[in-house]
């Protein structure tokens, strides 16, 4: 990683900036702080459920849990660096030295990261749903071991694949300013056709698969419900029923999510592809198309926790049973928790597997 990039009066290309009235700035902050809040105590809530709440220790969640510890990297890294842009300008960069171009690299490196494990827990997620369905018997003991080693494959793959942000994302300074940007050069001679490149890179492997794989699993199991042929020995009617209920409100769930994050970037993704194949390089659109591509981008680590409680009963009990600990006293009477969906299919289950078998679910 080159860490002397920091150059006085460095000549480089700019976006198109103008003024803004104060109400527009104003409007703007107040915006992003809504998000922000909703964010930060959305997402640590929905950690915070799957955490204490014992019954919702499932594969699925753990995923889930997963992609709410990134999008808690949004307002932490992405957010501020956008409101950064509205009150100094585009690339503006507010802390200058070796601590300034560390934390211009990392900035960038989290909050990409935190849309490339959002991808993969997507997909890892249908994966679930897919196995589930198809081989409900065996998915009732999987290992959570398998889950927790696959989870920092991704945050692997996450960084692994954003790992050129440690070398092409440098600081300059001009007229006593600091400014964080991306140079490809060396080796690259032309720094917009190398980025071209990482960019359709990453939109294929982040977006386009991913999506393509979410979209054939989740066909396959809306199939597969819809005929009523879930595959499994040893079930009676009762756990049967329960299971497909418990698939279908999971699915649905699933299909939001999925449905959200698509909503949610694809604004993004098409004025980077206008940014980079249409327009000229330096134009990066008016001030107010930016700011909303943006906002809609970052607005889904704000709007993720809301569905996750919208469309799933236990997420809210829970929720429920977190919250009233914090205020019930320690030598209260024990309360005891309502009776949820799986809880009720593990102890239909129990009437007709094995003892070894009941004991892994």
């Amino acid at each position: 990683m080159n860490l002397t990039v920091l150059v006085q009066n460095a000549s480089f290309p700019q976006c198109e900036t103008t003024n803004e009235t104060a109400d527009s700035k104003a409007g703007k902050t107040v915006a992003y702080a809504i998000i922000m809040l909703m964010s930060l105590i959305g997402n640590f809530a929905i950690v915070l459920v799957i955490y204490k709440t014992p019954r919702l220790r499932t594969t699925t969640n753990f995923l889930i849990a997963n992609m709410a510890v990134s999008d808690l990297l949004l307002p932490l890294f992405a957010m501020p660096r956008t409101m950064t842009a509205v009150y100094f300008g585009a690339n503006r960069w507010m802390i200058a030295g070796s601590f300034g171009l560390v934390t211009c690299k990392l900035a960038a490196l989290f909050q990409d990261v935190s849309t490339a494990v959002s991808t993969q827990s997507l997909v890892l997620i249908a994966a679930d749903r897919y196995y589930n369905v198809f081989s409900p018997v065996k998915a009732a003991v999987m290992s959570f071991k398998a889950v927790k080693i696959t989870i920092s494959l991704v945050w692997f793959n996450a960084v692994l694949l954003h790992s050129p942000y440690f070398y092409i994302y440098r600081l300059y300074v001009r007229d006593g300013k600091a400014y964080c940007l991306l140079n490809w050069s060396p080796p690259f001679p032309d720094d917009n056709q190398a980025q071209k490149i990482y960019f359709v890179l990453l939109y294929i492997l982040l977006f386009i698969l991913p999506l393509c794989t979410i979209a054939s699993l989740y066909s396959a199991v809306i199939l597969r419900l819809k005929r009523h042929q879930i595959p499994g020995q040893h079930q009676n009617e009762n756990a049967r029923k329960l299971r497909e209920k418990r698939n279908r409100a999971v699915l649905q769930l699933s299909v939001v999510i999925v449905i959200v994050f698509v909503l949610c970037w694809t604004p993004f993704t098409t004025y980077a592809f206008l940014k980079f194949f249409k327009w000229n390089s330096p134009f990066c659109g008016s001030k107010h198309t930016v700011f909303i591509v943006y906002f809609v981008a970052h607005s889904i680590s704000a709007i993720n926790p809301c569905v996750y409680f919208l469309f799933s009963s236990s997420y809210r009990q829970g929720l429920k049973e977190v919250f009233s600990c914090f205020f019930c006293d320690v030598s209260s009477s024990r309360v005891f928790p309502v009776i949820g969906d799986e809880e009720l299919e593990m102890r239909a289950r129990a009437r007709t597997f094995s003892t070894r078998d009941f004991l892994h679910l």
